[in-house]
């Protein structure tokens, strides 16, 4: 019985010790991994961003139509002014949610990898995630956002926003300089891992940062160190595009509902199909198509035409694709901005040196909309030159307006901010003004209402769609 006992229990210690071996891999779940590389956050940061700049209950019904480059011949309340609050709510949620805080999570990640690369591109999507929130909203929770423990974040003004903004950028830049850690094109659905692009596009949006508070700021030492610096974007190849891919859910937002959904409420704008006329500008052949009589007839902002879906251009072929470009930023809009620093006296070169980056810019404008070798006629045109100042700042706002179709929120962005061109509400419209803001994310009044309530009490009006912004003129 003794010697049964003794190997018993033998037996027994040797299977235990069998079962102990490997025991953490035997039980490890390899589709929910302890540690994820920094990079594969990357992707999913960029498209989110893109997904609801460009969602047609978004940026079309609220960017495009507000801009005045879309008018619904149907269903057009939000362009009449009555937005949807859950569309409204989905902007904040997704970008503080899936952008920025995923984002910080990514540089956190890529701080324990000594990737600097990565922590460099993380600061640019944030960066860029919290101006389009304070350029859609005012003041934002910026310094306590997506902080560990912080339930109720403070609002920061738009001018500490904007200071948090430019600090971000310069630090991207710099971490991006140092050349210390790859980005794997698989993940990076800009720029293919090419570091020298990134940091093109910090730099340009640094610029774009300074130009749009430069009415509230002296920019000046800033935007001239930024053209030496020679980090700018230089050509259309350096624009930070998303290609989105043919089939859902990965197509265009525009594509997936006005062509996938069946949406063809969707019409180009008299507004701007007028504007496009009248500067003979052949870019009207891309932008819209031509209705049921073989003409360019844009639809009044604000008409309902229920019954006559096809008496109005549609958007053109071309913006209706499915892998049409989400645009980050472009080299266009970069000379633009390149043009107002000039004309304003940021940089040097006066009214003539305007004038060469307005021409880049709307070049730039031409090769994107695939019709390169119109750009030279157009350009020379005597209503599309300009001599002086005065003329300078409506040519260079207007001339933007028109580059930035298909990015409704940009769009209507620098109406906002440059007042050109010159718009009025739209008929049958519930405010008085086109407005100037979103709502604020209706769950704030209720789960972080002492600060939403400090934050609406230094707006000129209060939680209205109306209420300017700090850097509006």
């Amino acid at each position: 019985m003794k010697k049964i006992s003794i190997l018993f229990v033998a037996a027994l210690a040797l299977l235990s010790a069998s079962c102990d071996k490997d025991f953490e891999i035997v039980n490890s779940d390899p589709n929910n991994p302890l540690e994820v590389p920094a990079h594969l956050m990357l992707g999913n940061i960029i498209r989110v961003n893109q997904n609801v700049i460009y969602g047609m209950q978004q940026g079309g019904d609220m960017g495009m139509c507000w801009g005045q480059h879309v008018s619904k011949v149907q269903y057009n309340d939000e362009e009449r002014y009555i937005p949807r609050r859950a569309a409204i709510d989905g902007i904040w949620d997704n970008i503080y949610a899936s952008v920025i805080s995923d984002a910080k999570s990514m540089y956190t990640l890529a701080d324990a990898e000594g990737n600097e690369s990565i922590k460099g591109i993380s600061l640019i999507m944030q960066a860029n995630g919290f101006q389009i929130l304070t350029d859609l909203f005012g003041p934002i929770p910026f310094t306590e956002a997506a902080q560990s423990g912080v339930l109720k974040p403070a609002y920061d003004s738009q001018e500490v926003v904007y200071t948090g903004i430019l600090d971000m950028l310069t630090k991207a830049d710099a971490l991006l300089a140092k050349g210390q850690g790859a980005v794997p094109a698989s993940s990076d659905l800009i720029y293919g891992g090419n570091i020298a692009k990134w940091r093109k596009l910090a730099n340009s949006l640094k610029l774009k940062a300074l130009m749009r508070i430069s009415k509230k700021v002296n920019v000046a030492s800033q935007v001239a160190a930024l053209v030496t610096s020679g980090n700018l974007m230089s050509s259309n190849a350096d624009s930070a595009n998303l290609t989105y891919l043919v089939a859902q859910p990965d197509a265009n937002p525009i594509y997936e509902t006005i062509v996938f959904g069946s949406r063809a409420e969707y019409k180009v704008s008299s507004v701007l199909v007028n504007k496009l006329q009248s500067y003979s500008d052949p870019r009207l052949a891309v932008i819209a198509a031509k209705n049921n009589a073989g003409l360019y007839v844009g639809n009044k902002p604000g008409e309902e035409n229920t019954s006559n879906y096809n008496g109005f251009s549609a958007l053109g072929s071309f913006y209706l694709n499915p892998t049409l470009a989400g645009v980050i930023l472009s080299y266009s809009q970069v000379e633009f901005y390149l043009a107002e620093a000039a004309n304003e006296g940021y940089i040097s070169g006066g009214v003539a040196t305007a004038l060469a980056h307005y021409n880049k810019g709307i070049q730039a404008s031409f090769d994107f909309n695939g019709i390169s070798s119109e750009g030279a006629a157009y350009i020379a045109q005597p209503n599309i030159v300009f001599t002086n100042q005065a003329q300078a700042r409506v040519s260079i706002g207007e001339q933007m307006w028109i580059s930035l179709f298909g990015q409704g929120f940009e769009a209507w962005t620098e109406w906002r901010r440059t007042g050109y061109p010159a718009l009025s509400p739209v008929i049958d419209a519930k405010e008085s003004r086109i407005p100037t803001r979103l709502y604020y994310n209706s769950n704030e009044v209720a789960l972080n209402k002492a600060n939403y309530e400090a934050a609406v009490g230094t707006l000129t009006g209060g939680d209205k769609l109306t209420s300017p912004l700090w850097w509006m003129n």
